[in-house]
């Protein structure tokens, strides 16, 4: 199940700091009267926000692969349109078609950033253009480059997130405060149920606790790229696959 992949070594390695830190306290009589909500805050905000960005990211990668499917199949039908265009140099613009989409999807799925091979493609298509020019029509090559256009846009976004998602700076910020946050939470849970509960109940209350904070973050990293095989949630690219 997909789903085992929220639980990985960092969830057994949050809850080894979570006892450490509970054991600490316990030991060395560590105990804090504060309220732990201020230094939650410090872990909430950067995750809300890592997590909003990742959903706002997924959602507008499948808008740009519908409009790179909606663009490619307008230019395919344009060529197939072409009345003086010859059977045989259809079949090869359909392959030329094909090609964009196989390209962008390698490129998503092996996390190979760089417009560089999207653009040989999409020359490809011009210098078909250029060597049928007397079989296609002046109207038909202004309505192609159009709908290249919309295949350009959304292919330029959707590679650019092979490299470019969540700042550094908030995805550091989330982890230090996710593996500080026992050796805080331990003394204050010991301060106000030390001496009600047993100490198993300590224990328990920091690995739950560790556990829900780091399988928030793993699941953010999991959907961080919206076209990571492993997320149950992420976008099947395969699936905006064309058949021509």
């Amino acid at each position: 199940m997909k789903a085992l992949n929220y639980f990985n070594v960092r969830t057994f390695l949050a809850i080894a700091i979570s006892q450490v830190a509970t054991f600490l306290a316990i030991y060395f009589h560590l105990t804090l009267s504060h309220n732990i909500l201020l230094f939650s805050l410090a872990i909430v905000f950067p995750l809300h926000f890592s997590l909003q960005a990742s959903f706002k990211r997924r959602e507008k990668a499948l808008e740009y692969l519908s409009l790179f499917k909606a663009g490619s199949m307008a230019v395919h039908y344009s060529f197939q349109v072409s009345e003086d265009l010859a059977d045989d140099k259809k079949g090869e613009a359909r392959a030329i078609i094909k090609s964009l989409f196989a390209g962008l999807a390698g490129q998503l799925e092996g996390y190979q950033p760089g417009f560089a091979p999207m653009q040989m493609r999409l020359n490809e298509v011009m210098a078909f253009i250029e060597r049928n020019r007397e079989s296609i029509s002046n109207r038909n090559v202004l309505r192609i480059i159009r709908y290249l256009k919309d295949i350009t846009d959304s292919a330029t976004y959707l590679i650019s997130l092979v490299s470019h998602r969540t700042m550094h700076g908030i995805r550091f910020y989330a982890t230090l405060f996710i593996l500080l946050f026992p050796f805080v939470q331990a003394p204050i849970v010991l301060h106000i149920l030390g001496a009600h509960v047993p100490e198993w109940v300590l224990y328990g209350i920091a690995a739950v606790s560790s556990v829900v904070i780091i399988t928030l973050d793993n699941f953010q990293k999991l959907i961080e790229y919206p076209f990571n095989p492993k997320g149950p949630d992420n976008i099947r690219v395969r699936e905006f696959d064309f058949d021509i």
